[in-house]
């Protein structure tokens, strides 16, 4: 081996590489022969399988359509059948129809025929009746006149007497029916009103104590009188920043009480910051009096500060809501207003309490009610410088503000200024009545009551003219009747607007007063 050249074993590979690929194109060519035979074969056997598969899905199809067809047919014949039964028992039944329909057409004609017999007869019969009426009223009228000359009486005026007594003893008969049904509603209407009253008063507990108002600054140093005196314009300088609060030097009296000022009227918050001022600088001295305005400022700010505390208080104390700021300022700003020395804001807030629970017993909104007691009075706040009544001047605020008509109305007529029967003007009316009518509540003697209305009358009849004179609602209104001779109609506004001046300039009274003339001319005849 060792011996062979290079050149013979390349031969050698070449001839046994070409061996290799001559072997393996033979086999090659022969392979797929034997393959394509054998699929040829396999292909054929399936053919014949798929037919034979085929011939015998057609038969059992043919088959079971056959079963199908037949089976259609015989349901076919089955429905035909009872459709055709069905269609015998609808002919029966509409011949049936028909023959009854026949008999009701016989019935319908004799009852027409019987009718119009029936009616002839009822003609007949109303004829004989009217003939029978007439006849009546002729022997009637025949009988009248023949008593009537027996009694010898005029028919028409017996028969018009004879009617008028009748119906007045039907009036007499019902006004003692309806006088009975008064008194049981009135004697029934008390009794559930007291009713009412009696769990109002045991489920309302009032807890705050009525705080007592002040409205004067004593002068124990007699120097500061003197120095008052010499100095008016600290007093004139608070008149002027207050706007309508009455400051007033009183001197010493002879049972040895030393001197005051006295403050009196216009807006609650505007007198109270004036007496805070009073306090803060008299004692100090002229020296100090120069900074009037920028200590009552100070205190004033500070008093509605107060103010606006207390009105949110009282609207959450009352769990109310809604309610304008301005007008919860005005509520706080009644704690330095009074009333016969009764505090109006206390009088506000109770009235709210027992308008509620006054609501809550007759079935009437426990929250409207609460908001009307609790806005009723803010009128008063500002009544020094509005003409009218406090209640009108109340509902104009609220309505103002964004109140409900209902409310503002309600509002207005708790005084009668507006006339409006709702069972919440009944309950805030009422709810009104009890907080100023409870004992200690307001202080309001009947001589100095008395010594009022008296001035009042002689202050009215110093007029020339005057007829008759009616002092009203607790001295609150005053109606005047005046001779038509001596007053005329074109002097009665100047007329009404004089006798308020002077009622204005002699008599000391709270609130306001409503003058009312009038001037009648009344004819009279006697036959």
């Amino acid at each position: 081996m060792e011996h062979l050249s290079p050149q013979y074993l390349a031969l050698v590979a070449f001839v046994g590489i070409a061996a290799g690929y001559v072997i393996f194109a033979a086999i090659r060519s022969l392979l797929p022969r034997k393959l394509r035979a054998t699929h040829e074969e396999q292909r054929a056997l399936v053919i014949q399988k798929a037919r034979q598969r085929k011939e015998q899905l057609l038969v059992e199809t043919r088959k079971r359509s056959e079963e199908r067809i037949i089976s259609m047919r015989e349901e076919l014949e089955a429905n035909l059948e009872e459709e055709r039964l069905t269609i015998e028992a609808a002919d029966n039944d509409l011949d049936m129809q028909e023959q009854f329909l026949g008999h009701e057409d016989e019935r319908i004609q004799k009852l027409e025929a019987t009718f119009k017999v029936q009616a002839k007869k009822v003609e007949d019969l109303v004829l004989q009746l009217e003939s029978f009426h007439q006849q009546n009223a002729d022997v009637v009228l025949k009988v009248q006149e023949q008593l009537a000359r027996i009694a010898d009486v005029e028919r028409n005026s017996t028969c018009m007497s004879i009617a008028e007594n009748i119906v007045t003893e039907r009036q007499l008969d019902s006004q003692k029916r309806i006088k009975e049904l008064v008194d049981d509603l009135d004697s029934h209407s008390k009794k559930g009103a007291e009713r009412v009253l009696s769990r109002l008063l045991s489920r309302y507990q009032p807890t705050f104590v009525w705080p007592k108002s002040t409205n004067h600054v004593d002068i124990v140093n007699p120097r500061l009188f003197e120095a008052l005196e010499a100095h008016p314009e600290f007093i004139e300088t608070l008149r002027q920043l207050t706007e309508g609060v009455e400051i007033t030097l009183s001197p010493q009296t002879p049972e040895g009480a030393p001197p005051i000022i006295r403050l009196g009227g216009g807006y609650g918050i505007n007198k109270e910051a004036a007496r805070l001022t009073l306090e803060e600088l008299l004692p100090r001295g002229p020296s100090q009096w120069g900074r009037a305005d920028k200590a009552y400022v100070k205190h004033r700010k500070t008093i509605e500060l107060q103010a606006l505390k207390l009105g949110r208080q009282a609207i959450q104390e009352l769990k109310l809501n809604n309610i304008h700021e301005e007008i919860q300022k005005m509520v706080g700003a009644l704690n330095w207003r009074t009333s016969y020395r009764q505090n109006q804001y206390h009088h506000s807030v109770e009235v709210a309490r027992l308008a509620g629970l006054l609501a809550g017993e007759l079935g009437v909104d426990p929250d409207l009610a609460k908001r009307c007691g609790l806005l009723h009075d803010i009128g008063k706040g500002i009544d020094y410088r509005i003409e009218g009544s406090h209640a009108v001047i109340s509902g104009d605020y609220a309505d103002r503000f964004g109140e409900k008509r209902l409310i503002c109305d309600t509002v207005m007529s708790h005084h009668n200024d507006l006339v409006l029967d709702t069972p919440l003007s009944y309950v805030l009316k009422s709810a009104d009545t009890l907080s100023g009518a409870r004992p200690g509540a307001r202080i309001n003697l009947e001589e100095g009551y008395q010594e009022r209305l008296s001035a009042m009358e002689e202050a009215i009849k110093s007029f020339p003219g005057i007829q008759k004179v009616a002092i009203m609602n607790g001295g609150r209104e005053v109606h005047i009747g005046v001779n038509h001779k001596r007053i005329k109609e074109e002097e009665l506004q100047s007329f009404c607007a004089a006798i308020a001046r002077k009622i204005e300039q002699e008599v000391a009274f709270p609130g306001q007063i409503k003058v009312l003339v009038t001037r009648r001319f009344e004819a009279s005849a006697v036959a």
